[in-house]
């Protein structure tokens, strides 16, 4: 499948598996290799011959959402562009480092936020977006929580900081949660 991406367009390197990095299309070359500005942070000489993921969105009639593929470094060229060669055909894809799970996908979980039960949309090993059943309005936007996770296999304690906070149109109170660092919950969830 030749590539569609349109010169320009904002696109998402994701380096050793872990670093996601910023570039604008250059263009489409022959033979599935395709060219691509200088990334910042700068990608190296020592990246060539490495495998990237790709990734873009897209706003077509056909597809929306985001769509990825894995490429080849094979050349960083002295006017600032990198060159790639595509290895396979773009797919619809999640740009995370850690997806998220949504809940009907879950295992049997049961979650309380604040010591008070609440509902999981879904999670990831980086936060959860959940519904709070206790309206609780002291909880603001940056305030730091503690979560609880109870799963078939075990328990997970979780400190978190609220990053967003709405009501939905039944008056539910949801809130994304961004978890510190150091967790377990990949055991349960992935």
């Amino acid at each position: 499948m030749r590539l569609t991406i349109e010169p320009k367009k904002e696109i998402y390197v994701l380096v050793n598996g872990k670093n996601i990095i910023k570039s604008r299309f250059h263009q489409t070359l022959p033979n599935d290799f395709f060219s691509i500005e200088q990334t910042k942070p700068h990608l190296e000489e020592n990246h060539v011959n490495e495998i990237v993921l790709v990734s873009y969105s897209t706003n077509g009639e056909n597809k929306k959402g985001r769509f990825g593929f894995e490429a080849r470094i094979k050349a960083i060229t002295s006017d600032r562009l990198v060159i790639l060669h595509k290895l396979n055909d773009p797919a619809a894809c999640e740009l995370r480092s850690w997806p998220r799970i949504r809940h009907n996908l879950l295992p049997n979980i049961h979650a309380s936020c604040q010591k008070k039960e609440s509902q999981v949309v879904d999670v990831s090993c980086n936060g959860a977006h959940m519904i709070l059943y206790e309206s609780d309005t002291s909880s603001k936007i940056g305030a730091a929580v503690k979560l609880n996770f109870v799963f078939d296999d075990g328990e997970v304690n979780i400190e978190g900081q609220i990053l967003r906070k709405w009501k939905d149109s039944f008056h539910r109170t949801h809130i994304a949660i961004s978890f510190s660092e150091d967790n377990d919950i990949s055991r349960f969830i992935y």
